[in-house]
Protein backbone atom coordinates (compact mmCIF):
# COMPACT_ATOMS: atom_id res chain seq x y z
CA UNK A 1 0.00 0.00 0.00
CA UNK A 2 2.80 2.41 0.92
CA UNK A 3 4.56 1.61 -2.35
CA UNK A 4 1.38 2.45 -4.30
CA UNK A 5 0.99 5.82 -2.55
CA UNK A 6 4.67 6.66 -3.10
CA UNK A 7 4.38 5.75 -6.78
CA UNK A 8 1.33 8.02 -7.21
CA UNK A 9 3.13 10.96 -5.51
CA UNK A 10 6.17 10.54 -7.76
CA UNK A 11 3.95 10.51 -10.85
CA UNK A 12 2.21 13.72 -9.69
CA UNK A 13 5.54 15.50 -9.18
CA UNK A 14 6.67 14.40 -12.66
CA UNK A 15 3.47 15.71 -14.29
CA UNK A 16 3.81 19.09 -12.58
CA UNK A 17 7.43 19.36 -13.67
CA UNK A 18 6.57 18.62 -17.29
CA UNK A 19 3.73 21.18 -17.23
CA UNK A 20 6.06 23.83 -15.86
CA UNK A 21 8.59 23.22 -18.63
CA UNK A 22 5.95 23.95 -21.27
CA UNK A 23 5.29 27.48 -19.95
CA UNK A 24 8.29 29.78 -20.48
CA UNK A 25 8.03 33.42 -19.25
CA UNK A 26 6.74 35.84 -21.92
CA UNK A 27 10.04 37.73 -22.03
CA UNK A 28 11.92 34.54 -22.86
CA UNK A 29 9.73 34.01 -25.94
CA UNK A 30 10.77 37.36 -27.52
CA UNK A 31 12.94 37.28 -30.60
CA UNK A 32 16.10 39.47 -30.65
CA UNK A 33 14.33 41.91 -33.02
CA UNK A 34 11.35 42.21 -30.66
CA UNK A 35 13.66 42.82 -27.69
CA UNK A 36 15.49 45.59 -29.61
CA UNK A 37 12.19 47.25 -30.56
CA UNK A 38 11.03 47.12 -26.95
CA UNK A 39 14.25 48.77 -25.78
CA UNK A 40 13.96 51.51 -28.41
CA UNK A 41 10.37 52.23 -27.40
CA UNK A 42 11.43 52.65 -23.78
CA UNK A 43 14.12 55.18 -24.79
CA UNK A 44 12.04 57.06 -27.40
CA UNK A 45 8.35 56.97 -26.36
CA UNK A 46 5.78 57.48 -29.09
CA UNK A 47 4.63 60.78 -27.58
CA UNK A 48 8.10 62.27 -28.15
CA UNK A 49 8.06 61.57 -31.88
CA UNK A 50 7.80 64.56 -34.25
CA UNK A 51 4.31 65.10 -35.72
CA UNK A 52 3.83 63.84 -39.25
CA UNK A 53 5.18 66.28 -41.80
CA UNK A 54 7.18 68.37 -39.30
CA UNK A 55 10.55 66.96 -40.29
CA UNK A 56 9.74 67.45 -43.95
CA UNK A 57 8.70 71.07 -43.40
CA UNK A 58 11.88 71.86 -41.45
CA UNK A 59 14.18 70.33 -44.05
CA UNK A 60 15.95 72.66 -46.51
CA UNK A 61 14.69 72.71 -50.10
CA UNK A 62 17.90 71.15 -51.40
CA UNK A 63 17.43 72.97 -54.72
CA UNK A 64 20.46 73.85 -56.82
CA UNK A 65 21.22 77.30 -58.23
CA UNK A 66 19.31 77.64 -61.51
CA UNK A 67 16.86 74.81 -60.78
CA UNK A 68 13.37 75.57 -62.09
CA UNK A 69 9.97 74.51 -60.71
CA UNK A 70 6.36 75.68 -60.38
CA UNK A 71 4.54 77.10 -57.35
CA UNK A 72 1.18 78.71 -56.57
CA UNK A 73 0.69 82.21 -55.17
CA UNK A 74 -2.38 84.38 -54.52
CA UNK A 75 -2.84 87.55 -56.59
CA UNK A 76 -5.98 89.68 -56.43
CA UNK A 77 -7.77 86.92 -54.52
CA UNK A 78 -7.06 84.23 -57.12
CA UNK A 79 -4.51 81.43 -57.29
CA UNK A 80 -1.83 81.84 -59.93
CA UNK A 81 0.73 79.25 -60.97
CA UNK A 82 4.16 80.81 -61.36
CA UNK A 83 7.43 79.51 -62.80
CA UNK A 84 10.24 79.89 -60.28
CA UNK A 85 14.00 79.55 -60.58
CA UNK A 86 16.11 78.91 -57.49
CA UNK A 87 18.97 81.31 -56.73
CA UNK A 88 21.93 80.58 -54.49
CA UNK A 89 24.58 83.28 -54.09
CA UNK A 90 27.24 82.24 -51.58
CA UNK A 91 29.22 85.48 -51.81
CA UNK A 92 26.19 87.61 -50.86
CA UNK A 93 24.94 84.86 -48.54
CA UNK A 94 21.35 83.93 -49.42
CA UNK A 95 19.01 81.64 -51.34
CA UNK A 96 15.73 82.72 -52.94
CA UNK A 97 13.19 81.81 -55.65
CA UNK A 98 12.27 84.28 -58.40
CA UNK A 99 9.83 84.32 -61.32
CA UNK A 100 12.11 83.89 -64.31
CA UNK A 101 9.33 84.44 -66.86
CA UNK A 102 8.61 87.97 -65.55
CA UNK A 103 12.00 88.97 -64.17
CA UNK A 104 15.55 89.03 -65.52
CA UNK A 105 18.28 87.97 -63.11
CA UNK A 106 21.52 89.96 -62.96
CA UNK A 107 24.24 88.66 -60.64
CA UNK A 108 27.61 89.79 -59.35
CA UNK A 109 29.77 89.12 -56.30
CA UNK A 110 28.16 91.89 -54.25
CA UNK A 111 24.48 91.73 -55.20
CA UNK A 112 21.63 90.06 -57.07
CA UNK A 113 19.03 92.01 -59.02
CA UNK A 114 15.70 90.82 -60.45
CA UNK A 115 14.40 93.29 -63.04
CA UNK A 116 11.05 93.45 -64.82
CA UNK A 117 11.38 92.15 -68.37
CA UNK A 118 9.05 94.97 -69.48
CA UNK A 119 11.38 97.71 -68.14
CA UNK A 120 14.57 99.20 -69.49
CA UNK A 121 17.12 97.04 -67.67
CA UNK A 122 19.49 100.01 -67.42
CA UNK A 123 16.84 102.28 -65.88
CA UNK A 124 14.14 100.00 -64.41
CA UNK A 125 11.06 100.99 -62.39
CA UNK A 126 10.19 97.53 -61.08
CA UNK A 127 13.01 95.49 -59.59
CA UNK A 128 14.30 93.79 -56.43
CA UNK A 129 17.95 94.19 -55.42
CA UNK A 130 19.66 92.20 -52.65
CA UNK A 131 23.10 93.02 -51.30
CA UNK A 132 25.14 92.30 -48.19
CA UNK A 133 26.33 94.87 -45.65
CA UNK A 134 28.92 94.46 -42.91
CA UNK A 135 27.12 96.88 -40.58
CA UNK A 136 24.79 96.12 -37.68
CA UNK A 137 21.23 95.63 -38.96
CA UNK A 138 19.71 98.29 -36.69
CA UNK A 139 22.32 100.90 -37.58
CA UNK A 140 22.03 100.14 -41.29
CA UNK A 141 18.22 100.41 -41.09
CA UNK A 142 18.51 103.79 -39.29
CA UNK A 143 20.82 105.14 -41.99
CA UNK A 144 18.61 103.89 -44.82
CA UNK A 145 15.47 105.35 -43.24
CA UNK A 146 17.21 108.72 -42.88
CA UNK A 147 18.22 108.66 -46.55
CA UNK A 148 14.71 107.73 -47.69
CA UNK A 149 13.18 110.57 -45.64
CA UNK A 150 15.13 112.96 -47.82
CA UNK A 151 13.61 111.42 -50.96
CA UNK A 152 10.06 110.46 -49.94
CA UNK A 153 7.37 112.29 -47.98
CA UNK A 154 6.22 109.18 -46.10
CA UNK A 155 8.64 106.69 -44.53
CA UNK A 156 7.52 104.02 -42.04
CA UNK A 157 9.87 101.78 -40.06
CA UNK A 158 8.82 98.59 -38.25
CA UNK A 159 9.97 95.20 -37.02
CA UNK A 160 8.75 92.40 -39.26
CA UNK A 161 9.23 88.68 -39.93
CA UNK A 162 10.01 86.86 -43.15
CA UNK A 163 8.77 83.31 -43.52
CA UNK A 164 12.21 81.68 -43.89
CA UNK A 165 14.71 84.38 -42.94
CA UNK A 166 12.99 85.26 -39.66
CA UNK A 167 13.15 88.65 -37.95
CA UNK A 168 13.96 91.73 -40.01
CA UNK A 169 13.36 95.47 -40.15
CA UNK A 170 11.00 96.67 -42.89
CA UNK A 171 11.06 100.26 -44.19
CA UNK A 172 8.30 101.46 -46.53
CA UNK A 173 8.63 104.70 -48.50
CA UNK A 174 6.13 106.52 -50.72
CA UNK A 175 5.30 110.01 -51.97
CA UNK A 176 8.44 110.73 -53.98
CA UNK A 177 9.69 114.30 -53.70
CA UNK A 178 10.17 116.28 -56.91
CA UNK A 179 13.10 115.15 -59.08
CA UNK A 180 14.49 112.89 -56.33
CA UNK A 181 12.69 109.68 -57.37
CA UNK A 182 10.40 108.65 -60.24
CA UNK A 183 6.87 109.98 -59.82
CA UNK A 184 4.56 107.44 -58.20
CA UNK A 185 7.43 105.21 -57.13
CA UNK A 186 7.44 103.08 -53.97
CA UNK A 187 10.23 101.37 -52.06
CA UNK A 188 10.13 98.58 -49.50
CA UNK A 189 13.45 97.80 -47.82
CA UNK A 190 14.10 94.66 -45.76
CA UNK A 191 17.15 94.71 -43.46
CA UNK A 192 17.86 91.13 -42.34
CA UNK A 193 20.47 90.21 -39.69
CA UNK A 194 23.03 87.84 -41.23
CA UNK A 195 26.05 86.76 -39.22
CA UNK A 196 27.98 89.82 -38.02
CA UNK A 197 26.31 92.02 -40.67
CA UNK A 198 23.05 92.02 -42.59
CA UNK A 199 21.34 91.61 -45.95
CA UNK A 200 19.57 94.59 -47.51
CA UNK A 201 16.79 93.77 -49.97
CA UNK A 202 15.10 96.72 -51.70
CA UNK A 203 11.95 96.28 -53.76
CA UNK A 204 11.17 99.10 -56.21
CA UNK A 205 7.78 99.42 -57.91
CA UNK A 206 5.09 102.00 -58.71
CA UNK A 207 1.56 102.64 -57.46
CA UNK A 208 0.23 101.11 -60.68
CA UNK A 209 2.30 97.94 -60.36
CA UNK A 210 2.07 97.51 -56.57
CA UNK A 211 -0.57 94.77 -56.78
CA UNK A 212 1.47 92.96 -59.43
CA UNK A 213 5.21 93.40 -58.94
CA UNK A 214 4.91 94.61 -55.35
CA UNK A 215 3.07 91.44 -54.32
CA UNK A 216 5.40 89.24 -56.36
CA UNK A 217 8.45 90.76 -54.65
CA UNK A 218 6.80 90.14 -51.29
CA UNK A 219 6.29 86.46 -52.13
CA UNK A 220 9.91 86.23 -53.30
CA UNK A 221 11.15 87.66 -50.01
CA UNK A 222 9.26 84.99 -48.10
CA UNK A 223 11.37 82.39 -49.95
CA UNK A 224 14.66 84.03 -48.90
CA UNK A 225 16.97 82.01 -46.64
CA UNK A 226 20.18 83.36 -45.13
CA UNK A 227 22.99 80.90 -45.91
CA UNK A 228 24.69 79.54 -42.81
CA UNK A 229 22.15 80.95 -40.38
Amino acid sequence: MKKTVLTIMLLAVLVLSLAGCGKAPAAENKTPAAEAQSAAESLFPAEDAAPAGEAEAAAPSGRQDGERFEATIMLEGMEETVAYEHVRNDSVGFELDYEYEDLERRSDLESESFISRWDDANDPWNYLEIRSDTGNANLVADALAATLRGIYDSVSYEDSTLERAGSCIMISASGAKDNLAPAGSLQTVYVIPAGSGCLVATAHCTWESAEGFGRRFSYMMDTLTVIGQ
